[in-house]
């Protein structure tokens, strides 16, 4: 009994020195996810073991001369089912048994999408991620957690004489496309965003500049600059325009590109006038400019492609303006591999986040996606939809605040019930698909930490200072 008195004293001690320990380690930890260096190295230590794993079983030798990246903004798994099933229900068809594009590719893998400091990211830190390797705060454009500039693989890719692009249905400074040019610590400077686009590295060089978002450059600056007139003044062989009729004149053009499609966000392909482009078109006039330059100077080309519209349909908790908009971009990625060559080109399509739609119930073969089932009813015998939120704006209650059937207010454009009463619909954390063909493709199976994607494609494409396919048997730094 003494002696086990003797010894709480020490116990005590022990006992509070791991307590203290777990925060130290937690903070050393948080302070390491800081700095560019640590992300970085990390991508590049997972993709040494990528290419230890696959060397004995996968001899593809090929390099990349092109590199197209599409990316569906807030796309979810259970959104690429649902929008599968909605493609072959407009079909005529009972709708399981139809494909999207990515179903054709052979390689499919799963992307983690946390922040540095949240485990449900958004577009900000993700775009820093898949565009620069390094995760970083969200809300946080091209800047690691402690400051330090980022450069993206579309500057990599200029770095080696490529061509490159940036095509989007959102405004053209929101954080998505900003990842790939800007750097900014908060994602809603857009106006600076918009000066970078115009006048800094490597905005400046893109060959290939598709989108919304007009009234950042011109109308909405209280700083006296007209970056339009800028970018003319810069580009007096550029083609500017802001119509699909245009978009096309613009077609034999030898300068730079560039199209303002709106003021703000393009509208919605299903709201959205005759007269406006679709992604696709965008996609196929982005790929048609930057092969030609790729034909004068054999150098190739780095294209970056967004559906950015599947995320707004979700947060107005609008499923079905996100599934059409998910068809909007699944044509885009059709239209990528009909005018692409899977022997020099690598296509990656992803996403940066989910959303929190779910598919649930026993609907029989067939049911209307967007509609319900006989069969599906709760405990009450009201009955409910195939498709809900988790999060939302409208929960199908009635006055007094009980559940009733949605089956009068379902429709493509209707809000879309959901569980927890919010502003707006919201991300959810799980991780995310990532689709690839072509040259090293075979790297983006498993499941894979969202900075290494960069690092893969630059892998592929001979593209940055870090290990490439082309000096992969020599002491590569870690700078990007």
């Amino acid at each position: 009994m003494l002696l086990q008195l003797r010894q709480l004293p020490i116990l005590f001690l022990l006992h509070r020195i791991l307590a203290l320990s777990v925060p130290m380690v937690e903070q050393v930890q948080r302070a390491e996810e800081l700095l560019s260096s640590h992300w970085l190295g990390q991508a590049q230590t997972q993709l040494r073991e990528r290419l230890a794993r696959t060397k004995d079983s996968i001899a593809d030798v090929r390099q990349a001369k092109n590199v197209v990246m599409l990316l569906g903004d807030g796309l979810s798994i259970t959104t690429l089912t649902a929008a599968r099933i909605l493609k072959g229900q407009r079909r005529g068809g009972r709708g399981e048994e139809a494909q999207l594009a990515v179903e054709r590719f052979p390689f499919t893998g799963l992307s983690k999408t946390y922040c540095i400091d949240e485990q449900t990211p958004d577009s900000a830190c993700t775009a820093t991620a898949y565009f620069g390797g390094v995760k970083t705060h969200s809300g946080t454009v091209g800047q690691s957690g402690s400051g330090e500039r980022v450069d993206s693989v579309l500057q990599w890719a200029q770095r080696a004489g490529k061509a490159t692009g940036v095509v989007t249905t959102t405004r053209l400074t929101d954080a998505s496309p900003a990842g790939a040019y800007a750097h900014v610590s908060r994602r809603g400077e857009e106006l600076e965003i918009a000066r970078q686009l115009v006048e800094e590295e490597p905005g400046r060089n893109l060959n290939v500049i598709l989108g919304g978002g007009l009234g950042k450059f011109a109308d909405e600056r209280r700083d006296g600059k007209d970056l339009l007139a800028q970018w003319r003044e810069s580009n007096p062989n550029g083609c500017f325009a802001r119509s699909l009729k245009e978009l096309r004149n613009c077609s034999d053009a030898t300068g730079t590109l560039l199209g303002l499609f709106s003021d703000s966000h393009m509208s919605y392909h299903l709201a959205a006038s005759k007269e406006l482009p679709r992604l696709c078109d965008m996609a196929a006039a982005a790929i048609e400019k930057l092969e030609r330059k790729s034909q004068e100077d054999g150098n190739g080309y780095f294209v970056f492609i967004e559906g950015g519209r599947i995320d707004h349909g979700h947060h107005e908790t609008r499923v079905g303006y996100a599934l059409d908009e998910m068809l909007e971009f699944d044509a885009a990625v059709e239209t990528v591999i009909q005018m692409t060559d899977p022997r020099d080109t690598l296509v990656v399509v992803t996403a940066d986040h989910s959303h929190t739609l779910s598919m649930s119930g026993y609907a029989k073969r067939g049911t209307p996606i967007l509609g319900m089932g006989a069969q599906q009813r709760d405990v009450n015998g009201v009955p409910y939809s195939t498709l809900n939120y988790a999060i939302g704006k409208w929960q199908s209650l009635d006055k007094d605040g009980r559940r009733e059937s949605p089956s009068k207010t379902l429709s493509p454009t209707s809000y879309t019930p959901s569980y927890i009463h919010g502003r707006k619909g919201v991300h959810s954390g799980e991780d995310v698909v990532v689709f690839a063909m072509g040259p090293q493709s075979h790297l983006f199976g498993g499941v894979m930490e969202q900075n290494l994607l960069p690092h893969l494609m630059g892998y592929a494409a001979c593209l940055g200072n870090s290990v490439t396919l082309c000096n992969q048997d020599t002491d590569a730094d870690l700078t990007g």
